[in-house]
């Protein structure tokens, strides 16, 4: 939700001596930022600011992904978008990727630009996807084709490169 979002984001700039953007190195060596993540998902607007967040702390420290329960929709590429190496999940944890989806409805030109926007959204999530695993974006595209909740254990979301140990 926008308020869990922009409580996460708090966080994370707290995390992150409060600032946005840094233009002096840190004196020491940060511990990294450990972000413990299970959700069913939700808002993929509300992610890409949670995404956009963690890039931005990144300069600064090392951000430890780690997945358990049921991580699902947005949660995904949140987990995924942790520190190549730091990315973790759960031995029993199950991941669910399926297509965006909205709640539009309204006169036909508002569902028309809202359907070119979800369009625009899902292509953004399909390409961080495609960044931050071992699949291309045409394998994630056949993934959401199926038009059904596709759910993956523990050592299938590892050899899909979207996390880098079971836990």
């Amino acid at each position: 939700t926008e308020e869990s979002a922009q409580q996460i984001v708090l966080m994370l700039l707290a995390l992150n001596g409060g600032k946005i953007l840094h233009d002096d190195a840190p004196e020491e060596e940060l511990d990294d930022v450990e972000f413990f993540i299970s959700s069913a998902g939700g808002s993929v607007s509300e992610m890409f600011t949670i995404y956009d967040v963690m890039r931005l702390v990144e300069e600064r420290r090392d951000i430890a992904t780690f997945g358990y329960g049921k991580i699902a929709s947005a949660a995904v590429p949140l987990l995924a978008s942790g520190t190549k190496g730091k990315r973790h999940i759960a031995r029993h944890a199950r991941l669910m990727l399926h297509h965006c989806s909205s709640n539009v409805s309204g006169p036909h030109p508002n569902v028309r630009a809202n359907f070119q926007e979800l369009k625009k959204v899902e292509d953004m999530m399909v390409s961080l996807l495609a960044q931050h695993s071992n699949l291309s974006a045409g394998e994630i595209f056949n993934i959401f084709s199926k038009n059904t909740d596709e759910y993956f254990s523990a050592e299938e979301v590892l050899e899909m490169g979207l996390v880098d140990k079971i836990i």
